[in-house]
């Protein structure tokens, strides 16, 4: 039981991304996922744009023992798809920050989340992993386009036989936190979000990068077409679906009252939660993510299945 407590503990670690605030790209999975031992298949995804993105789905799906993780990392093979049964289940997207790809942390919650009857969604933005290549600028913080990369993925995953279409939930930290929750406010076949150090606009969140990263104007661009007025803190209000927030005690980019400012703008009658994160920076090792793991993926199943069962 030591040994594979240990092995997980090592796995959890080696998937932890640095924190970053500005796009960086990452074009090299580190592995995919059948070194986990996760059944899963590759979707075709095409943007509006005419860009492949690159997603992987991950159905509900019994969980491992020990040995047979050990096995799977050692053996590296990909498993037949199957599925538990036919039945349609809740489904959580979840979306990349502003770095790496979906080959890091995502692989390990996809892990822990389909053996509690969830299906999993991950995909990488256009020039991210294995999607299309695209012109883009590093110091940019994001791109107007991430927003089609996510309507196509939501918009192909509602077709999966095993997905309920009323059920689907988005998840994202950081700059993927304002970009699904933009996306959530707006696609009517998402029916939940949750958010992770989500900025509240730019006005607030650029001042507090230029101080703590050090940063320049050109340093941290916004892109002029990018919708700025649906960023969190202006669509709070309107906001109709239940939602979560997650942001650490000691986050220094994101910092606490950005959530909270979030929270108490949104309608009283939905089901919302704000949780911060004792201990817990913006990201990395010590993120909310990753500080407390367990009971991480504790609060979001009970969200998720709150808000598709109750």
């Amino acid at each position: 039981m030591q040994k594979g407590k240990n092995f997980l503990l090592m796995l959890l670690a080696f998937f932890v991304i640095s924190p970053l605030y500005a796009i960086k790209p990452d074009r090299k999975y580190r592995f995919r996922p059948e070194k986990m031992g996760l059944i899963y298949k590759e979707l075709d995804v095409v943007t509006k744009d005419g860009l492949k993105i690159s997603t992987w789905f991950f159905p509900a799906q019994n969980s491992l023992s020990d040995e047979e993780k050990e096995e799977a990392w050692l053996n590296n093979s990909k498993k037949e798809y199957i599925v538990l049964d036919n039945s349609p289940r809740p489904t959580l997207v979840i979306c990349d920050s502003d770095a790496g790809n979906m080959s890091w942390i995502h692989l390990h919650l996809a892990q822990e989340i389909t053996k509690l009857g969830v299906n999993v969604v991950t995909f990488d933005w256009r020039v991210f992993g294995e999607s299309s290549e695209w012109p883009m600028d590093t110091n940019y913080m994001c791109y107007t386009e991430m927003l089609l990369d996510y309507d196509a993925v939501i918009s192909r995953i509602a077709k999966e036989p095993v997905v309920d279409k009323s059920k689907t939930t988005l998840m994202g930290w950081s700059t993927g936190s304002y970009l699904s929750m933009i996306t959530a406010n707006n696609n009517p076949l998402v029916n939940a979000y949750i958010g992770i150090a989500t900025p509240s606009n730019f006005e607030e969140l650029l001042p507090v990068l230029k101080k703590v990263q050090n940063k320049t104007d050109e340093e941290i661009i916004v892109p002029k077409d990018f919708p700025t007025t649906q960023m969190p803190i202006y669509i709070a209000s309107e906001f109709n679906k239940p939602i979560f927030l997650i942001v650490g005690s000691e986050d220094d980019r994101t910092p606490p009252y950005m959530s909270e400012n979030i929270y108490h703008l949104l309608p009283k009658g939905i089901k919302k939660d704000l949780w911060i994160v004792e201990n817990a920076e913006h990201g990395g090792a010590d993120g909310p993510v990753t500080i407390n793991f367990e009971t991480f993926i504790g609060r979001v199943d009970k969200f998720i299945h709150d808000v598709s069962y109750k």
